[in-house]
């Protein structure tokens, strides 16, 4: 807990806060206020994801060779922007181009930012390392939706976009002055290319296939629990992030002592099962119980992934690594919110959280070919330094 450390975690937990209060906001603005329907939302939600993809990639590879500090400062920058543009009360169009802006710049911010808390991490509690600054990610998800709820009321969204970039304004101050933390290698440099690890290529396929639900959850929980008769959705969001941050911060451990492969194959399940009770037992009893179970298998799902592909790629490529399996948790959000938006329309929000079990579940397949990865080498035995079926 270097003050290093600390400052990143507050700047984290801010621009999640930020972030947060967006994704809750923007499906009631896109259906209340521009009259969309689920594609129309699902659109609106998952325009950030296309770039973000991108710049997940791009700017990992610009970090391991320019360094960590211009992605959290440029990030943070570009998304007060967006944010402030939000403020004008645009239309349908609009939201899109200001979300395929924020997507990028939401992407540089994560990247440099989990970046920098890998860098301070000794190599055998980066995993703990990862839990703990996805705990700030949470914890602002957790925050973000209610303090939208509350500024939201009943239809002040320009008040919830200022609110959101006030906190990322935060963000920013705390970041200021903040020092490199890029580790000086002798004898290896960056890859030349801007093309990702192939290490990191597995860990973020499993991450897809375990998040894909995460983009309908965001989407479409909100919608689900007022059709269920809940007032406040926003608690929904609350009671998802609480038990994640509960997750992370008492299990921070589990990805280096069980290892990741091995907490991979208990998040998929729990996931599967969480999403289909969601989607099977259509009560608001239900929608809580479900919840409760697929933010326990979230919270073990991201920070497995990474420590997987850290230890399949080498030092010179961290943040690149990190940027790859961040891009693949864009995919998954935006994967989720498109093709998931169509399923809602055909099957109800009940048929959105059954297809995205069956698809968590299909993550074990992708498992089951992948040997165990030895810490103390860095990869798996005789593998080169990728990860070998």
């Amino acid at each position: 807990m270097s003050p290093a450390f600390v400052r990143v975690w507050i700047a984290t937990l801010g621009a999640f806060g930020s972030f947060g209060m967006v994704v809750f906001t923007l499906p009631l603005y896109t259906k209340d206020e521009l009259g969309r329907g689920s594609v129309g939302i699902g659109v609106a939600v998952g325009a950030a994801s296309v770039t973000s993809m991108v710049f997940s990639i791009l700017s990992g590879r610009f970090a391991d060779r320019r360094g960590r500090r211009p992605l959290l400062l440029a990030g943070a920058a570009v998304m007060l922007a967006c944010y402030l543009a939000l403020a004008l009360n645009p239309g349908l169009a609009a939201v899109v181009a200001i979300r395929l802006v924020a997507g990028a710049a939401e992407a540089t911010f994560v990247v440099g930012a989990y970046t920098v808390i890998a860098d301070l991490a000794p190599g055998h509690r980066r995993g703990e390392a990862m839990s703990l600054v996805t705990l700030a990610s949470y914890l602002g998800l957790t925050i973000g939706p209610v303090l939208a709820d509350l500024v939201l009321g009943g239809d002040r969204f320009t008040a919830v976009w200022l609110v959101a970039a006030g906190l990322v304004l935060a963000s920013i101050v705390m970041l200021a002055t903040f020092r490199e933390t890029q580790p000086q290698l002798e004898h290896s440099t960056a890859s030349p290319g801007w093309l990702p690890p192939r290490g990191a290529l597995v860990p973020g396929l499993l991450v897809l296939v375990g998040l894909l639900g995460f983009g309908g959850f965001i989407t479409f929980a909100a919608l689900y629990a007022r059709d269920l008769g809940i007032d406040r959705p926003g608690l929904v969001f609350a009671l998802f992030g609480g038990v994640i941050c509960l997750v992370r911060a008492f299990g921070r451990k589990v990805p280096d002592a069980l290892g990741a492969r091995r907490t991979l194959v208990v998040s998929f399940v729990t996931l599967a099962v969480g999403l289909a009770t969601i989607g099977a037992w259509q009560s608001t009893s239900g929608l809580l119980v479900g919840t409760v179970v697929f933010a326990a298998g979230q919270a073990l799902t991201y920070p497995s992934a990474v420590l997987l592909a850290m230890e399949a790629t080498t030092t010179a490529e961290r943040s690149a690594t990190v940027g790859t399996v961040g891009a693949f948790v864009d995919v998954a959000i935006g994967l989720g919110a498109f093709s998931l938006g169509g399923v809602a329309a055909v099957w109800g929000y009940g048929g959105v959280f059954l297809v995205a079990s069956l698809v968590a579940l299909s993550g074990l397949i992708v498992l089951v070919p992948l040997r165990k990865v030895d810490p103390r080498l860095g990869a798996t035995a005789g593998a080169g330094g990728r990860i070998q079926p």
